[in-house]
């Protein structure tokens, strides 16, 4: 019976192997755009802050 370090080496030899065989397609992807986000007064953030909350419901 071989030693593991054997059966190791030629796993990883083999797998080694087949990835340098795969062809290899390099995508060009676009950046998104994301524009940049206007800016919030200090009243618009208060007016925020009081539209949140929780309603618990009956069931």
């Amino acid at each position: 019976m071989l030693p593991d370090y054997i059966i190791y080496d030629e796993l990883k030899k083999q797998r080694e192997k087949r990835n340098h065989e795969r062809p290899r397609v390099n995508i060009e992807r676009p950046i998104p755009y994301w524009p940049e986000p206007e800016f919030e007064g200090p009243d618009q953030e208060e007016e925020d802050e009081s539209e949140r909350g929780v309603e618990i419901l009956q069931i």
